[in-house]
């Protein structure tokens, strides 16, 4: 049984998801909240693919927005800075892993 408070709170959270969604199909801009994949990609430093991947790994709210993503702007940014902080790197490698996307290269730190 769920008590009332969760309901409360997930039935907020269906509103808001309802109207992110409404707003997407006027295909107008991103609704509040949400930011296009590639732009959240270029500020963590690592490539679109592997964005896109951890998005999808991490439960982060991922949708299409006419050609390309959007994600959920602030969990987006919880979840690659907690991947990017655990991620582990060979000395004198550029590449770095993380068992939840694998083998990703950075062009720059993210500012923690």
């Amino acid at each position: 049984m769920i008590s009332p408070m969760k309901f409360n709170e997930l039935e907020k959270r269906v509103a808001a998801l309802e109207l992110a969604l409404a707003a997407m199909a006027r295909k107008d801009t991103c609704p509040e909240g949400m930011a296009p994949l590639t732009t959240m990609a270029a500020e963590m430093g690592i490539s679109t693919k592997k964005a896109e991947e951890l998005a999808r790994n991490s439960g982060v709210l991922i949708v299409r927005h006419g050609p390309s993503w959007a994600v959920h702007e602030a969990k987006f940014r919880e979840a690659a800075l907690l991947i990017i902080r655990a991620a582990k790197r060979k000395y004198g490698s550029k590449y770095w892993y993380h068992p939840l996307i694998g083998k990703f290269t950075m062009s720059m730190r993210p500012q923690l």
